[in-house]
This record gives structure tokens, C-alpha cells and sequence, in this order.
């Protein structure tokens, strides 16, 4: 379900978005006093192991984000993942 728009609130799109910045510092507080903040990221196949040890079935889901290519070659290579277009 989408999002309704801030204009249905009768809030400006600024307004709005300030107000999620507020609310989103308020629940990362909250879930970090009652423990249960999640991870931001996991560096690695052993620190996954450990996090998730408890757990006994683990699955994935992972999007690929564009990414803004350089400009120069030499520094493209490195990002490049093999697919031609975003929409192909």
C-alpha cells in the first residue's frame, strides 16, 4: 500500500520530511533502550554466524542498488556488474 502524500495531512513536503527525520531519531532511540535496535551492517561471514547463531533457518533477500559510475575508465572497471541496462 502506498504512502498517502503530506498534502493529504495538509503538511508541505518540507514539513513532512522534517517530521519523519524527528520520529525516525525517536524509534532508533527507543529501539536502542529496549536492546533491540538492528545491525546496520555485517562486515563478515563469521560476524554473521555469531549474530545469527540462535537462529535456525536464515534467508536472504538482497536488491541491487544503480550506482553512479566514474567518469574515468580505469575507475570503472572496479563497480562494473556484467548487467547493460538498469531497464534491460
Amino acid at each position: 500500500m502506498p504512502w498517502p502524500s503530506p498534502a493529504t495531512f495538509g503538511l508541505p513536503r518540507s514539513k513532512a520530511c522534517e517530521h519523519a527525520h524527528h520520529l525516525a531519531k525517536a524509534l532508533e532511540r527507543t529501539l536502542r533502550a529496549q536492546g533491540v535496535l538492528p545491525a546496520r551492517a555485517i562486515e563478515s561471514l563469521a560476524q554473521m554466524q555469531q549474530v545469527f547463531a540462535d537462529v535456525p533457518v536464515l534467508l536472504l533477500d538482497a536488491t541491487e542498488r544503480p550506482q553512479h559510475r566514474p567518469r574515468a575508465v580505469v575507475d570503472r572497471a572496479a563497480d562494473y556488474s556484467g548487467k547493460k541496462k538498469a531497464d534491460a
